[in-house]
């Protein structure tokens, strides 16, 4: 049976439309399909990953477990740790306790050992007559003077302080170390002898003679000035204290013997040296300074008569400071010069206050500060180096820290001041602040007549006397020793 045309194109279109929706299915079921796929994959990723993850965890847990031990494991170190602390500590007093105790025990023995000692010596000492103790005194121990004879005892006592009753082996020697005088003298090479030495001494060695059981005297005659060592032994073996310093002055009593004569000077009056060992004289006749060299022959002179600060009148007073500067005294005024002449500074009129002058004789420095004998204004002006007025030491009189007509000044190396006073006849010596020490020269032998210069040499004062015209030297501490020179 056939159909009609437009149903057939009816059932036509109906089926192209119905495989047409049949393809849209297909072609969504397969992008389902792709989807699903995708989504399949991405959990099986997830999968893998939470897989990943859990062995992760798995491993963390594994980890804290392990660390949870370790913690554990540290807690009871600690604890074990601790433990052996608190035994360490406990033993720590135990033995603490130990020693305090063993240091009683000792101190009870030391102080039981010291008893016996004690005990011991007190019987040796009632015992025993061997032992022995030294004292050593007299004028020879430390200083002595060329070719003049010096003793020193030496005192023997046992153990009890009683003198020493046994006879023992007693020898000295003096030995040169430092020599002060030229060589040809006969102790220029000191030869050391053999201990104990025979009985025959050398000519002027060190003699040894026992007075007693107890004392021995040591004598001796030194031959050289200088440093000396005095050796004492007792049964060849030093006494305490040995050996002795010995300083050896020399003998003025040799002096006054000229060595070079200087000419050519009109009235010379005072006299320095500076660093070259060059002498620097002051001519008062002359209204100058020279200088000569260490043979005596002038190198050059500066200055000139008038008024002017460059120029002088009748200098007396002359000194150096370390770095050659002159300073000078003339008529009523004070004058520092350089080494070559040279005016740095000139101070002082005619008067009597501070800086002021009456005729200044003697210059001298000390301690960075400059003495200056103020003549007729009885005093001595103190200035410091620039001659800027510090003080004044002083003033008129006979009595103690009184002057009449000082003339010269100068220190000893204990710092003692020394004045030559015309007026009074006399020396006195004086500290830094005008302190009266003593006072020599006006009477017995070695009387002053007119004192007018000083100089110090190790332990002697030489005076020049003007009017006895004469040198007169005394020990430091006032002694007469001797004089020489004469008018002539």
């Amino acid at each position: 049976m056939l159909i009609s045309s437009p149903v057939c194109r009816l059932k036509t279109r109906e089926i192209a439309a119905a495989q047409q929706r049949l393809r849209r299915n297909e072609e969504h079921m397969q992008a389902t399909e792709r989807e699903m796929q995708t989504l399949r994959q991405e959990l099986t990723r997830k999968e893998t990953e939470v897989t990943r993850n859990k062995a992760e965890l798995t491993r963390k847990e594994v980890d804290l477990a392990e660390t949870r031990q370790q913690f554990i494991q540290k807690d009871a170190e600690v604890a074990r740790k601790e433990a052996e602390v608190t035994r360490a500590e406990e033993t720590i007093r135990r033995e603490q306790q130990q020693i305090q105790e063993m240091r009683q025990r000792e101190t009870e023995l030391v102080q039981a050992k010291d008893r016996e000692i004690a005990l011991l010596q007190q019987q040796l000492g009632e015992k025993s007559q061997h032992s022995y103790t030294c004292q050593v005194s007299g004028p020879g121990l430390t200083s002595a003077t060329v070719n003049q004879p010096t003793h020193v005892l030496v005192q023997l006592t046992d153990s009890s302080g009683r003198p020493y009753s046994l006879p023992l082996n007693v020898t000295a020697q003096l030995e040169l170390v430092s020599k002060a005088t030229p060589t040809n003298t006969p102790e220029a090479t000191p030869t050391r002898s053999r201990w104990p030495w025979s009985k025959k001494q050398p000519e002027k060695q060190v003699l040894v003679a026992m007075t007693s059981p107890s004392q021995y005297e040591v004598s001796y005659t030194p031959v050289s000035r200088g440093q000396h060592k005095l050796h004492v032994q007792v049964n060849d073996r030093e006494i305490n204290g040995s050996p002795f310093t010995v300083t050896v002055y020399p003998d003025p009593r040799q002096l006054g013997h000229p060595v070079r004569t200087v000419t050519g000077l009109v009235k010379p009056y005072g006299i320095a040296f500076n660093s070259h060992q060059e002498m620097i004289v002051s001519e008062c006749g002359g209204h100058r300074l020279s200088i000569f060299d260490i043979r005596g022959q002038k190198i050059r002179t500066f200055g000139s008569r008038g008024d002017s600060p460059d120029q002088m009148k009748y200098p007396t007073g002359i000194a150096t400071d370390d770095t050659d500067n002159i300073y000078v005294s003339s008529e009523h005024k004070l004058q520092k010069f350089t080494s070559r002449g040279e005016l740095i500074k000139c101070i002082g009129r005619r008067g009597s206050k501070e800086g002021e002058f009456n005729d200044p004789r003697g210059v001298t420095l000390y301690d960075n500060q400059v003495y200056v004998c103020d003549h007729y204004n009885h005093r001595i002006q103190v200035f410091d180096l620039d001659l800027n007025f510090v003080r004044s030491i002083g003033s008129r009189g006979k009595g103690r820290g009184e002057f009449d007509a000082p003339y010269d000044v100068k220190f000893d190396t204990a710092g003692n001041m020394y004045v030559a006073e015309f007026g009074n006849g006399r020396v006195q010596v004086m500290d830094t602040s005008g302190q009266f020490i003593r006072v020599f020269g006006q009477e017995g032998e070695g009387k002053l007549r007119g004192p007018s210069g000083l100089h110090i040499v190790d332990k002697y004062v030489y005076v020049s006397d003007y009017i006895g015209d004469c040198i007169v030297v005394y020990e430091i501490s006032g002694q007469f020793v001797t004089s020489f020179g004469r008018r002539g």
